[in-house]
């Protein structure tokens, strides 16, 4: 007779934290604060080497975890912990804007002319496309006539995938514009995730998780000089948030801060509001085709 052979051993299970419960962490009294802040929050966290040892496209694989979900210090009321001075400045900036700003009011997308010969500082634009409406039919809007000499725009182009950031691009230069920077949201899904295999399917190459919103300035605004009108280096081109689950189309509404930290004009204009998330003091809101 031939012995049958020894059954193998059970595979390790995949590094997901819904299979087995996290160890906790270990007391280390001897670390400042700050360090054993992250040791407590962040499981694989390494104070000796302050970075965070991890296989974060591994992990997704396994547990359907995107890697921007590890980011230190991505939540925007933990962001500035280690820098109180920097915190004082965007908390005073916002007692600031607060101050200042008309209450919000709304007109519908039909009543857009009627603006002129009004003029804004900054014009926020997140284009809803769909069959009907593309960017032949962005490009005549008339934000040439709206836009103050100096201004800027931050237009919402979409997920990199198809043609947004070349079209954005020229609907810019047409109005009198130049893209100077470019905003990105990176997406996370630390609510949102129903496990590995099940994001929508895509015809990318690679899972894309950000959306491009593109900056563009008119006229000239020379940062060592008009202090006036531009408060440059508050805050970054990165914007880290899970959105809104009843509505997927909606953007960070830190874009809005982002924008009034930077641009200290108070004559702000949103195109294509949403009645229920865009209305804002200091800023005019043109909604949306049906809101």
């Amino acid at each position: 007779l031939i012995p049958s052979p020894s059954p193998s051993p059970s595979p390790s299970p995949p590094s997901s934290p819904l299979l087995a419960p996290r160890p906790k962490p270990p007391q280390r009294p001897d670390l400042p604060p700050a360090k054993r802040a992250r040791l407590a929050r962040y499981p694989n966290y390494v104070p000796e080497e302050e970075t965070i040892r991890n296989d974060y496209s591994q992990r997704y694989v396994d547990s359907g975890e995107w890697p921007q979900n590890w980011v230190l210090g991505a939540e925007l009321e933990r962001r500035f912990e280690e820098y109180p001075k920097q915190q004082r400045l965007l908390n005073l900036k916002k007692e600031s804007v607060d101050t200042h700003a008309a209450p919000s009011c709304y007109l519908s997308l039909q009543q857009l002319p009627s603006l002129h010969p009004f003029k804004f500082d900054v014009i926020l634009l997140d284009p809803p496309f769909s069959s009907s409406f593309g960017w032949d039919e962005l490009q005549e809007f008339p934000i040439p006539s709206l836009a103050a000499d100096p201004s800027f725009v931050f237009m919402w182009v979409g997920s990199g995938a198809g043609e947004g950031l070349e079209r954005g691009r020229e609907v810019l230069a047409k109005w009198g514009y130049r893209r100077c920077e470019d905003i990105v949201w990176v997406k996370t899904n630390l609510h949102s995730n129903r496990g590995p295999g099940t994001d929508p399917p895509t015809t990318s190459l690679l899972t894309r998780t950000k959306q491009h919103c593109l900056m563009g300035i008119k006229g000239t605004v020379r940062r060592s000089t008009d202090n006036w009108f531009v408060h440059c280096n508050v805050d970054t081109d990165v914007i880290f948030w899970e959105g809104d689950p009843s509505d997927p189309t909606r953007k960070p509404p830190e874009s809005y801060t982002l924008v009034e930290n930077f641009c200290l004009g108070t004559r702000r204009l949103e195109i294509f509001g949403r009645a229920r998330s865009s209305l804002r003091r200091g800023w005019v809101t043109v909604l949306a085709e049906g809101e």
